[in-house]
């Protein structure tokens, strides 16, 4: 009995020593990383993309597809002929219908609008801390400020949504006495100006020039009237001897 006993312990020993491992243990199945496929890489790519684009969407109160649409249009002609236009100037000269049209120009005359009363609060504490600084002189805005007063009443106008009459007046200080006329005239009317100078090498020069032409310094320092040194790309482009120019904004 006991030599039974004993053979089937070994028979059971060497079957349970000849079968294959997976046989002797059921081990829980190791978990596969499974590939990313092409689909959810372009998923991916997409969303990085989406996400890229609507910053500057909404900085310029566009649907991710309206700039989507810019972007397009800037790689045909109008990207050739000009790199400079505005998103919103961009899409209102491609409108595709008349309501299209007028939306982009109402969106950028209420961002140019919002723009410009920022400059204008700007300028009024600039006039106020250079008063301080500098008692009794006359302010001259360089250009980057000559830049900005310009940019969103200029905008504006071309689309037939400003109804400021504020004149801006492109002028020479040396050899030009129609330059003064047209400036003491503007004055004499009491109306708001912008004087904008093209061949001034100083504030100190500007100066000299308002002084000779009479305009009151409390209208300059007040904002009424303002002179400025002109921007290099008027000054680039005017021709010098067809001075004065006056333009409406």
């Amino acid at each position: 009995m006991a030599r039974r006993s004993f053979i089937g312990f070994s028979f059971g020993l060497t079957l349970a020593l000849s079968l294959p491992a997976a046989a002797q243990s059921d081990p829980a199945p190791a978990m596969l990383k499974r590939p990313t496929t092409t689909d959810q890489a372009t998923q991916s790519r997409e969303t990085r993309e989406k996400a890229i684009t609507k910053q500057p969407a909404q900085q310029w109160d566009l649907s991710v597809s309206e700039w989507q649409r810019y972007k397009t249009l800037l790689k045909g002609i109008d990207g050739y002929r000009s790199d400079k236009l505005d998103p919103l100037t961009e899409l209102g000269i491609r409108a595709r219908s008349t309501a299209e049209r007028r939306r982009y120009a109402r969106k950028l005359a209420r961002l140019e609008h919002e723009r410009t009363q920022r400059v204008l609060a700007f300028q009024k504490t600039y006039d106020q801390v250079f008063s301080q600084m500098y008692a009794g002189q006359t302010p001259v805005n360089a250009q980057g400020m000559t830049q900005a007063l310009m940019a969103g009443p200029q905008s504006a106008a071309k689309l037939g949504l400003d109804q400021s009459s504020r004149p801006a007046i492109v002028v020479r200080i040396h050899d030009c006495s129609a330059c003064k006329r047209i400036v003491q005239k503007q004055a004499n009317s009491q109306m708001p100006m912008d004087i904008y100078v093209v061949d001034a090498d100083s504030d100190d020069a500007i100066r000299r020039w308002a002084i000779q032409v009479g305009l009151n310094p409390k209208r300059v320092r007040s904002g009424d009237i303002t002179l400025n040194h002109a921007p290099q790309k008027l000054v680039r482009t005017i021709d010098a001897d067809s001075l004065p120019h006056v333009f409406s904004r």
